[in-house]
């Protein structure tokens, strides 16, 4: 055959060390975060592709049955990594792609070298030359495959997610809409009645029109509710302003003490600044503690309890921390994981998006809200807020920025 296949074999197999050598240089000086990537994971890539590379140089010398049933195998097992690669590396997967492919052509190329000064014959060269493609091909393209259906069966997944979602807003929203729209029916029907009537009485008219135009307005805050609950709101951010939280407070505290209608709720705050800066939309602010104080209110039995605020600062952070702590029921462990999804509420008249559209609210403004609870002990709501310092606050393309 004019090479011998023991001295081919011998000289094939330490080149693979060669060949990840070379392969991981070539992908290291390419940018930080691939070479951040092979020095994470390098134990792994090693033992996968030194057992890849391995296999390719014994597929070289089977038998055309024997080369058949391994060129089958391969891309089973190719895809079988591909989906497990993807599975642990989705968010890194264009580096690995990208280093298989490069590391099929560094193989071939250093292997290809040591086949031609080993193989005479030229056919012999172009045999082993199409093997060693036709593996690597192979392999990388069961690879691949096992990616995408690994992607695809995510996007499935996702699809049916967003499919599940947009039917519970679809019925949250029919079911919330029913009751107003019944009411505005029905009211409009009383004018209408009373229209027909030979002595038409204004001022009950103008009730049922109050009543009406009330209604209407419910409406209006149901569906800004949901579409706020819908978007991300990014366009929002550019209209934020800077402005102080502990007028917020002062807004909402004299709002709550009108809702207490007994003195058996105590409302209690407690900071040191008068001016604690933040960045955002006062209003919207001013919604999310006016829901965390409704939430706490509904949970005291006998309409007794107390709810403290406290505000604080971090120099460290550049963060203000709200906390607001009730003694109320609490809430059970397993709803607990729930409290913000949209359209789950543990009350029988509630929407079940308030708490999730005061997280969207939040977090648009970079802050941060947490809610630990605990059975017939309470729930505190710690709410986090970037802080604008008064000494040298800078705000740029409507987003925050403390130093």
């Amino acid at each position: 055959m004019g090479y011998s296949e023991n001295q081919l074999r011998s000289s094939l197999t330490p080149a693979v060390s060669m060949i990840l050598n070379t392969h991981y240089h070539s992908v290291i000086m390419k940018n930080p975060q691939s070479a951040w990537f092979i020095e994470t994971h390098k134990e792994l890539l090693d033992a996968t592709f030194t057992m890849t590379l391995m296999s390719i140089i014994e597929a070289l010398f089977l038998g055309p049955s024997d080369y058949e049933q391994y060129l089958h195998t391969q891309e089973q097992e190719g895809f079988a990594q591909g989906a497990y690669t993807a599975e642990i590396f989705g968010d890194h997967f264009d580096i690995l792609l990208e280093m298989s492919k490069d590391l099929n052509l560094t193989a071939q190329n250093m292997m290809f070298r040591t086949i031609e000064a080993l193989v005479d014959d030229s056919a012999n060269r172009l045999f082993f030359y199409n093997r060693l493609m036709e593996s690597n091909w192979t392999r990388f393209t069961g690879f691949a495959q096992g990616y995408l259906s690994n992607k695809n069966q995510q996007i499935d997944n996702l699809h049916e997610q967003k499919i599940a979602v947009m039917g519970q807003m679809a019925a949250g929203m029919a079911h919330e809409i029913r009751n107003p729209l019944a009411s505005i029916k029905g009211f409009a029907q009383h004018v209408n009645n009373r229209l027909n009537e030979p002595e038409i009485k204004a001022n009950e008219l103008r009730a049922y029109m109050d009543i009406t135009i009330k209604e209407i307005d419910t409406l209006n805050g149901l569906v800004t509710d949901f579409l706020m609950l819908s978007r991300k709101g990014d366009h929002a951010k550019n209209s934020g302003v800077v402005f102080n939280v502990i007028e917020v407070i002062h807004r909402v505290n004299n709002i709550v003490n009108q809702l207490i209608l007994s003195g058996d709720i105590i409302l209690a705050v407690d900071y040191s600044d008068e001016t604690i800066l933040t960045f955002g939309n006062a209003s919207q602010l001013e919604q999310v503690f006016l829901n965390i104080l409704k939430n706490s209110i509904d949970s005291f039995t006998a309409c007794q309890g107390r709810i403290d605020i406290t505000v604080t600062t971090a120099d460290e952070t550049h963060e203000i921390m709200l906390i607001f702590k009730d003694n109320g029921e609490g809430i059970p462990p397993d709803k607990l994981k729930q409290i913000f999804d949209p359209f789950f509420t543990t009350k029988q008249k509630g929407t079940g998006i308030g708490l999730s559209i005061c997280k969207q609210l939040i977090e648009m403004y970079g802050g941060q809200i947490r809610v630990d609870s605990e059975l017939q002990a309470g729930t505190s709501v710690r709410v986090t807020l970037p802080w604008v310092c008064e000494s040298n606050e800078r705000v740029e393309g409507g987003l925050l920025n403390a130093q």
